[in-house]
């Protein structure tokens, strides 16, 4: 992922990453403020840290990305899937441990797992208007 015939695609991969992690962020404080105002705040903690694993999820999967690249096509094929179970046991402790802690709402931690989801649906929506100039 270096330059590449004039291309520089970690400059555009770095690019993405900062525009998806601020985008999550905005959707984490704009969640985070209808939760205030609709009476909610004992569900916030929860959500902020369902979507900060989100972010963390979404940030390994990134790291897995970038090393994949130098890699030849079969080591990255199987370097990308060895990475499921680290990322997949990383939300089974974060949950685990949201249901020990009784200031963490479980559920509105589960919810904020989503945000990432919820962020990429966004974007590529975005796109489409961006492209057609009008939702399909």
């Amino acid at each position: 992922m270096s330059n590449c015939g004039g291309v520089d695609y970690i400059g555009e991969f770095i690019g993405a990453v900062k525009g998806m992690l601020i985008m999550m962020a905005l959707w984490g404080l704009l969640v985070t403020a209808v939760l205030w105002l609709a009476g909610h705040g004992d569900k916030i903690l929860g959500y902020l840290v369902g979507t900060a694993v989100s972010a963390v999820y979404f940030l390994l999967i990134c790291y897995r990305v970038r090393r994949s690249a130098a890699l030849p096509t079969r080591q990255a094929v199987v370097y990308m899937r060895t990475g499921w179970l680290i990322r997949l046991s990383f939300i089974v402790l974060v949950l685990a441990w949201s249901l020990k802690v009784p200031a963490i709402n479980f559920a509105a931690a589960v919810a904020g797992l989503l945000s990432l989801q919820i962020v990429l649906f966004l974007q590529g929506l975005f796109m489409i208007m961006k492209r057609y100039g009008k939702v399909i």
